[in-house]
C-alpha cells in the first residue's frame, strides 16, 4: 500500500471515531446546571416567611406573621412569658398548657362572644393574670360583709329555687359547697359564683346567639379544667446512689 492509500485509510478512520464519539454524545441527557445556576423560583427566597410548625391544631393554616401576633396578645393577656406553655428552645414539643390553651381558645374565646356580638378575647377574662379565679373575684370583697341575695334578688322564689338546683347539677355538688347552714352568710364560693355569672353567663353569648349557662363549661365537674385529661409533664427519677465499696473482708 502506498503512501496516499494510507492517508486516505487514516481519514477514513478518523471520521468515523469522530462521527460515532458525536453520535453518543447526542443520546446522553442533558446535565443539571449547579445549584448556582438553578432556577431563582427553586431557591429559598429572601425574607420569604417559612411554613408554620406542624404541631399547631387551633391555629393551623394561619400565616406565621399573625400567629406570632395571636401569641403575643395571649402573652400579654395572662401576664406571661412564652416559657410559660412552651419548652423552649423546642416550641413545637408538648406541654400541658398548650392543652389548656387549645381548650380555652376552642370552647370559650372562638365558641362564646359578647352580647353585643364583638369577639372574646383572653384578655376580656385574664386581665393580665394567669389564674384571674384566685384573685378578680375578691377585688374590693375582701372584708366587706355582703349577706343575702345580690345577683339574683329579683327573681321570684321559686325560680330562684331552679337556678340554684341548676348550679348544683351543672358544677356536680351539694348546696353546702357554697353554703354554710346560714344560708344568707357570705363565703368566698359565693363571690366566685358572682363573679362567674356578672362576667360571663350575664355577659356572653353563644355563637348562634344562644345563652351561656354554667353546663357549657362546667359540665358537671366544680374544677372542669382540672378533671380534663391533659398529658402531664414526665417526672424525673431522683438519681439512684452508686453501690457501697466493698471492705477487703467482704
Amino acid at each position: 500500500m502506498n503512501k496516499t492509500a494510507r492517508a486516505k485509510l487514516f481519514v477514513i478512520v478518523i471520521s468515523t471515531v469522530l462521527l460515532v464519539a458525536s453520535a453518543i454524545h447526542a443520546k446522553q441527557p442533558a446535565q443539571q446546571p449547579p445549584a448556582a445556576q438553578q432556577p431563582a423560583a427553586q431557591q429559598d427566597k429572601p425574607g420569604e416567611q417559612k411554613a408554620a410548625p406542624e404541631t399547631l391544631q387551633v391555629l393551623k393554616g394561619m400565616p406565621r406573621p399573625q400567629i406570632i401576633q395571636e401569641m403575643r396578645k395571649i402573652q400579654t393577656a395572662l401576664g406571661v412569658e412564652c416559657n410559660f406553655c412552651h419548652t423552649v428552645p423546642r416550641f413545637d414539643a408538648e406541654t400541658p398548657r398548650k392543652s389548656v390553651s387549645r381548650l380555652m381558645m376552642r370552647d370559650y374565646t372562638m365558641a362564646m362572644k359578647h352580647k353585643d356580638g364583638s369577639a372574646l378575647t383572653c384578655n376580656d377574662c385574664h386581665k393580665g393574670e394567669a389564674n384571674f379565679l384566685r384573685t378578680r373575684p375578691f377585688t374590693g370583697a375582701v372584708g366587706k360583709k355582703s349577706a343575702g341575695l345580690q345577683v339574683l334578688k329579683e327573681l321570684p322564689r321559686e325560680r330562684l329555687t331552679q337556678v340554684m338546683t341548676a348550679f348544683t347539677k351543672a358544677l356536680g355538688v351539694e348546696c353546702t359547697y357554697c353554703h354554710t347552714d346560714d344560708f344568707d352568710e357570705d363565703t368566698p364560693r359565693k363571690q366566685i359564683a358572682r363573679f362567674m355569672m356578672t362576667e360571663f353567663s350575664r355577659e356572653l353569648v353563644k355563637q348562634d346567639g344562644s345563652a351561656v349557662g354554667c353546663n357549657d363549661c362546667h359540665q358537671g365537674h366544680a374544677r372542669p379544667l382540672a378533671v380534663l385529661p391533659f398529658p402531664q409533664r414526665e417526672q424525673r427519677r431522683p438519681a439512684e446512689p452508686p453501690p457501697a465499696a466493698k471492705k477487703p473482708n467482704d
